[in-house]
């Protein structure tokens, strides 16, 4: 009876702890007594072996995971797991959210876990990547909007890398104004931000699976897609079956390093730190490794295999005008107005700071 009320006292004592007893082994690692950290990603990992460079978050994956594993001398070791090996990003989010994996490189699906986070993809609201890189490096803004998204989503932003910049291809017409939109039929990733989107410059949006995309194109269930040039060049190949492409940059698309906020508190701050700054030397291996794929080998290989269009300034304020307000309305009543609006100030002390 001794045996069994002290048995049931344990249990007890464990449960009120909560996680981060659970966690207790890890809050002290040692070179002899590694904690592992599993982090999964899409990309491949088929730098070096057959790639001239790491695709993007392979890129990121192998700087945070060499960052950490020589800073802590071995003590935190971080196993990779590429290729959604263990889900894709939607799949992998969920795992980091209820903590069945540590870390995970998330790219556009944020928006079920933590709504808010959504802002990011009012189209045309980036003049420019150094634009989006100084809100997520430098505002007070994004740092208050992730630490609400760990409160409500248990998720950690360790660092924020670059998937690219969306543009339309299509097959139908060369387009360079709203009006050349029309009628035409673009697939688009299962979310109201990008459905909303292509409605608002005339176009038909028509929710569909990545799978499924390249035969869509090739049997005409669809016209065109929206996608960075890496994925258009590189893991889709799809100038294979799409003539023209418009750089309209249209959606800035993340890379974005989360953690299990569960797992990361466990650690003491001087570890935390590392994870962080591990985090930040990931990310900006990430967007080297982005801007390369897209504006030198991505680009070269559909400047060979599709005709492409770089609209003015003009143009772009054309599909701004005309894209931004209806997506703008409907985030304000998802988030509300203060979220959305904090957000589109955020983009302007960026574009104040770096001269636009």
């Amino acid at each position: 009876m001794y045996r069994t009320s002290c048995a049931v006292l344990l249990v007890l004592v464990v449960f009120s702890l909560g996680v981060t007893e659970v966690f207790a082994a890890e809050l002290n690692p040692t070179p002899e007594k590694p904690v592992v950290l599993r982090l999964g990603y899409s990309d491949n990992p088929t730098w070096p072996d057959t790639a001239n460079i790491p695709e993007p978050e392979h890129a990121y994956a192998i700087v945070f995971k060499s960052y950490v594993e020589t800073t802590t001398n071995g003590a935190i070791k971080v196993e990779l797991f590429p290729s959604s090996q263990l889900g894709g990003s939607k799949e992998a989010t969920e795992m980091v959210k209820s903590g069945t994996l540590d870390l995970c490189i998330e790219t556009g699906n944020m928006g079920p876990f933590f709504p808010e986070y959504q802002v990011i993809n009012i189209p045309y609201v980036f003049q420019s990547d150094e634009i989006a890189w100084w809100v997520f490096d430098n505002s007070q803004y994004w740092q208050d909007l992730m630490d609400q998204m760990e409160k409500k989503a248990n998720l950690v932003c360790l660092g924020m890398g670059q998937n690219g910049v969306r543009h339309f291809t299509n097959n139908i017409r060369p387009i360079h104004e709203p009006k050349d939109m029309e009628g035409i039929k673009f697939r688009v990733m299962q979310s109201p931000v990008f459905v909303k989107t292509v409605e608002a410059v005339g176009a038909k949006a028509i929710p569909i699976s990545w799978p499924e995309v390249y035969t869509s194109l090739q049997t005409g269930v669809i016209d065109g897609q929206e996608n960075p040039i890496s994925i258009i060049a590189f893991v889709g190949k799809l100038y294979e079956v799409q003539k023209y492409l418009t750089l309209d940059g249209h959606t800035w698309s993340e890379n974005m390093l989360v953690m299990n906020a569960d797992k990361f508190r466990s650690f003491p701050e001087s570890y935390q730190h590392v994870l962080k700054i591990g985090g930040l030397h990931g990310a900006r291996a990430d967007r080297a490794a982005e801007a390369f794929m897209s504006r030198v080998l991505g680009m070269k290989i559909l400047q060979e295999n599709m005709e492409v269009y770089s609209p003015t300034p003009e143009q772009v304020k054309m599909f701004q005008d005309k894209a931004q307000p209806p997506v703008i309305e409907w985030l304000k009543g998802e988030v509300g107005a203060e979220v959305v609006d904090g957000f589109l100030e955020a983009v302007k002390e960026a574009e104040a700071a770096l001269g636009y």
